[in-house]
C-alpha cells in the first residue's frame, strides 16, 4: 500500500470543515484542513443557530466560548396592515435546554471552532487550495496549490469536501446537485434606528415583496433581507435608502437605515445531491445541499453533517469499524438534505407571496409551530438507520432519537451535570442504571453506572434525585447505548453479564476488539 501523508484531507475551512477537523482530531485522526482564502472571513454570513446545534456545541465543549457573543430570539413578529402580530416560539413536545433561536455572527463561530481545532492539533492552512485529485482503493492523491503557485502532492486516506456550493470536490466525483434556481434576493447588514423588539425576527410586507429583519447581538445592528432582489449591492448608500423606504412603508413609522457595511444579491438555489460520497471522497454542507436562507438552517444542518460523519471516519481509521460503516452517512444524511429543501421551499413560498400575510391568527400559529419544529433540529431522528436497533418498548427517548431531551432545570441536576460532562468524551457511551454485572467492552465504548447512592459506588454517576432516570424513563437494570453524536442506538432492561456482547453482535460494522475490563465512571 502506498504511504499516506495524512489520514483525512479537508478542503474548506468554514464552519463545516472546522467542525470536521475538530472532531477528527479529538479522535486522534491526523488531519490537514486547507482553504484557498488568505485568512478567516471578516464579514457576517450565517447568524441563526438553532436548538439542536446549541446542544451539539455543549457536547463539543465549545458552548461556553460562543454564548457570550450571541443573543436570544424568541418570536416572529409579522407586521400586517392592522398592526404587528407577535408569535412566540413554541417547542411543544420538544424538550430542550435551548428553547429559542440564538443569533451569533458566523465570524465568531468560526473563530471558536478554529481555536479548538488548533488545540486538538488541526490548524488551518490558508492560501492553500485544492487543485485536483484522483482516488484508488487505498487512498486519494491530491494536488494542492499554494499562494506562490507552488504545487504540492498529498496522499490521504480520505478526502472530505467542505468547499461550498461551487464545490470542486463534488464536481470532480460527479455528484449532481439536483434541483432548481428560484428567486434573486438581496441582503445587507446595517445599523437601523428603530424601536423594533430585538428578541424577535420581523417579517414585513411593503408593496412588491417581503422584507425581513434579523437582530445581530451588536446594538442597533440588523441583517436585512429584501425578496425583490432590487438594488445594486455596490451602491451601499442606495441600498440603505431603499431599505429605509420599504421598512417605513411596512411599519408606518419613519425609519433610518445607516449605510450598510456589506450587501449582496444572490440567486436562491434549491438543490441537493443524491449521495454524499463516492469511494473515499465525501461532501458535506453546501457542497451537498444548497437552499433558501429564509429559515436559517444551512449552517446548522451542515455542521450536523460533519458531526455525523466524523466519528464514523474515525472509527474506520482507528480499526474499530469496517469501511461499510461509512455507508450509513448517506443513509442518514441524504434524507435530511432532501427534507431541508422541502421545508425551506415552503418558507420561501410564503416569503414570495405576501398576500398570505393576512391569514388568520390560527394559521399563523400552525405555520409557526411547524417552522420551529423543523428549524430547531430537535425532531430529527435516525429511526430507520442500520445503527438503530429495534426496541419493543415504549420508553422515550427511543432508539434513533437524541438523548438530551431535557429542559434547563433538569440539565442542571447533579446526575445530568455529570452525565453531560461524560458525553463530551468522543466515544460510544453505555449507560447502566444500577449495579452492573462484570462484563467486557471494546476500547471505543465508555460504560457509566448511574446510581442514586454515592456510597454504593463512588465512581458511578451520582443521580441523587433520580432526575436522569426519570427523564430517560429508566429504572434499575435498564441500559441505554448512545452513539458518539448523542443519538440512541439501543436500549433495554435486565443488564447482566453478556449484555454488552449481545448488543454489539447486533450493531453492524463494529469491530469488538481489543477487550478490556469495564471501567465504570
Amino acid at each position: 500500500m502506498p504511504e499516506h501523508d495524512v489520514d483525512v484531507l479537508i478542503s474548506g475551512a468554514g464552519p463545516v470543515g472546522l467542525t470536521a477537523a475538530l472532531q477528527l482530531a479529538r479522535w486522534g485522526i491526523t488531519v490537514r484542513i486547507v482553504d484557498i482564502a488568505a485568512g478567516p472571513a471578516t464579514t457576517s454570513r450565517a447568524l441563526n443557530t438553532h436548538s439542536r446545534t446549541l446542544e451539539m456545541y455543549d457536547q463539543l465543549g465549545i458552548l461556553g466560548d460562543i454564548a457570550p457573543f450571541g443573543t436570544r430570539v424568541n418570536a416572529f413578529v409579522r407586521h400586517l396592515e392592522h398592526g404587528p402580530v407577535r408569535l412566540e416560539y413554541e417547542y411543544d413536545g420538544l424538550a430542550t435546554r435551548f428553547p429559542y433561536m440564538f443569533m451569533v455572527d458566523q465570524v465568531i463561530t468560526e473563530r471558536v471552532l478554529r481555536a479548538h481545532a488548533a488545540v486538538a492539533g488541526a490548524r488551518v492552512e490558508w492560501n492553500t487550495g485544492l487543485r485536483s485529485f484522483t482516488q484508488d482503493g487505498a487512498g486519494v492523491d491530491a494536488v494542492l496549490e499554494h499562494a506562490d503557485g507552488r504545487a504540492e502532492s498529498v496522499r490521504a486516506r480520505y478526502l472530505w469536501g467542505c468547499d461550498g456550493g461551487h464545490s470542486l470536490v463534488r464536481k470532480t466525483i460527479g455528484l449532481p446537485l439536483q434541483g432548481e434556481s428560484a428567486y434573486t434576493w438581496l441582503i445587507a447588514d446595517a445599523i437601523v434606528d428603530t424601536p423594533l423588539a430585538r428578541d424577535a425576527l420581523h417579517w414585513m410586507f411593503p408593496p412588491g415583496g417581503l422584507v425581513m429583519l434579523f437582530p445581530f447581538p451588536d446594538p442597533h445592528k440588523w441583517r436585512l433581507l429584501d425578496t425583490t432582489g432590487e438594488g445594486d449591492p455596490r451602491d451601499l448608500a442606495g441600498i440603505g435608502a431603499r431599505f429605509a423606504e420599504r421598512i417605513t412603508a411596512a411599519t408606518g413609522r419613519a425609519t433610518a437605515v445607516h449605510t450598510p457595511t456589506w450587501a449582496s444579491a444572490f440567486t436562491i438555489q434549491q438543490r441537493a445531491v443524491p449521495a454524499m460520497h463516492v469511494g473515499r471522497v465525501f461532501v458535506s454542507g453546501d457542497a451537498a445541499h444548497v437552499h433558501s436562507p429564509a429559515s436559517g438552517q444551512g449552517m446548522n444542518i451542515s455542521m450536523q453533517d460533519a458531526v455525523n460523519l466524523a466519528w464514523k471516519l474515525a472509527m474506520v481509521l482507528n480499526g474499530d469499524a469496517a469501511a461499510e460503516l461509512l455507508e450509513t452517512y448517506d443513509i442518514e444524511r441524504v434524507p435530511v438534505g432532501q427534507a431541508l429543501l422541502a421545508s425551506t421551499g415552503e418558507v420561501m413560498e410564503i416569503a414570495m407571496f405576501p398576500e398570505t400575510a393576512e391569514d388568520s391568527r390560527d394559521s399563523d400559529f400552525d405555520f409557526l409551530r411547524g417552522l420551529v419544529r423543523g428549524m430547531s433540529g430537535l425532531a430529527l431522528e435516525y429511526r430507520d438507520s442500520p445503527l438503530t436497533l429495534p426496541n419493543p418498548g415504549t420508553a422515550s427517548p427511543r432508539p434513533g432519537q437524541r438523548l438530551t431531551q431535557i429542559d434547563a432545570a433538569q440539565a442542571d441536576s447533579p446526575g445530568w451535570t455529570r452525565l453531560r460532562a461524560a458525553l463530551r468524551d468522543p466515544a460510544w457511551h453505555l449507560l447502566v442504571f444500577g449495579p452492573a454485572a462484570p462484563d467486557a467492552a471494546p476500547g471505543w465504548m465508555r460504560v457509566h453506572a448511574i446510581m442514586p447512592d454515592r456510597q454504593a459506588d463512588p465512581a458511578a454517576i451520582h443521580d441523587p434525585d433520580r432526575q436522569v432516570g426519570r427523564t430517560l424513563a429508566a429504572g434499575p437494570g435498564d441500559w441505554i447505548l448512545v452513539r458518539p453524536d448523542g443519538y440512541l442506538a439501543a436500549r433495554g432492561s435486565g443488564f447482566e453479564a453478556g449484555t454488552v456482547e449481545q448488543v454489539l453482535r447486533q450493531l453492524p460494522h463494529m469491530v469488538r476488539r481489543p477487550r478490556r475490563a469495564l471501567n465504570f465512571t
